[in-house]
């Protein structure tokens, strides 16, 4: 059987009817004076709600729940008036008689609109308690989700007890005005060579600077870096990388074609003894 367009003015209020339902409806509104009267009380009523959130729906059967509660009360209602208008007729003793029409009396039309006036502030009590129990929902979801997690003491924190020592610190000197720092770091789990230097030459290309660790005559790749715009390189490597049990000799740096020498081909530039 087809919905009484009257009945879907809390569903259009809600949007929550389809497409061709809300243009039934709209349609419907344009020759029914009571609905558009009951949807600008809605409008009326949730325009300043106390609770403003982003849109969130209310747990499964929250809205079953409202709604019987709602027309359960308003069934009760009806069935109590009809049962004493019952026990009034039971009494033999009362005579019929065709109850004489006040002047005051309001009309039939009159009744109609009063009696519909409940059914409708219940619809939009439960509007209004459907709303504002979204809200809250939302506002709990928000405040959960914002509530900050345990913070660790500091008290609590192990403090690190390592610590680093300068082994070897060396300037290495060349022909340019290149100038560089090398130092040799021990640190609890290994030694660390660091090496600055400044006022570098220009690369070209696939140029690089190298690093070299000297024994004898034997050269070890240390580090590979490049230059910025002031002419300034750095390098960190962990010396665990070489082998071990070589005592080094000395620590050079050299201007290399490319990153992939294995020994010295371009010219040393910088170097000192360790």
């Amino acid at each position: 059987m087809m919905r009484n367009e009257c009945e879907k003015v809390i569903d259009y209020f809600n949007d929550q009817l389809t497409e061709i339902e809300q243009n039934e409806f709209e349609k419907h509104l344009e020759t029914c004076d009571e609905c558009r009267e009951e949807l600008a009380e809605l409008r009326a009523l949730t325009e300043d709600l106390a609770f403003a959130s982003e849109p969130v729906n209310p747990p499964e059967g929250m809205k079953d729940r409202v709604l019987d509660a709602v027309f359960a009360e308003e069934s009760n209602d009806s069935s109590g008036g009809d049962s004493d208008q019952t026990d009034d007729y039971q009494d033999s003793s009362v005579v019929a008689f065709e109850p004489r029409k006040d002047k005051d009396s309001p009309e039939p039309e009159e009744l109609a609109q009063k009696n519909k006036k409940p059914w409708l502030m219940r619809g939009l009590a439960a509007a209004l308690i459907l709303s504002i129990a979204g809200n809250l929902y939302a506002v709990m979801n928000e405040q959960e989700s914002a509530a900050p997690g345990p913070v660790e003491d500091p008290d609590t924190q192990e403090p690190d007890t390592s610590t680093d020592e300068i082994a070897t610190k060396v300037q290495l000197q060349g022909e340019t005005d290149a100038q560089a720092t090398a130092s040799l770091i021990q640190q609890e789990d290994g030694k660390l060579l660091t090496l600055q230097a400044d006022a570098l030459q220009k690369l070209e290309g696939e140029e690089v600077y190298q690093v070299w660790l000297i024994e004898g005559k034997k050269p070890y790749r240390a580090g590979t870096f490049v230059a910025n715009e002031n002419g300034e390189g750095a390098v960190a490597y962990a010396m665990e990388q070489l082998p071990e049990g070589t005592n080094w000799d000395a620590v050079a740096i050299s201007k290399e074609p490319d990153a992939t020498s294995q020994t010295p081909q371009g010219e040393v530039i910088l170097q000192a003894e360790l």
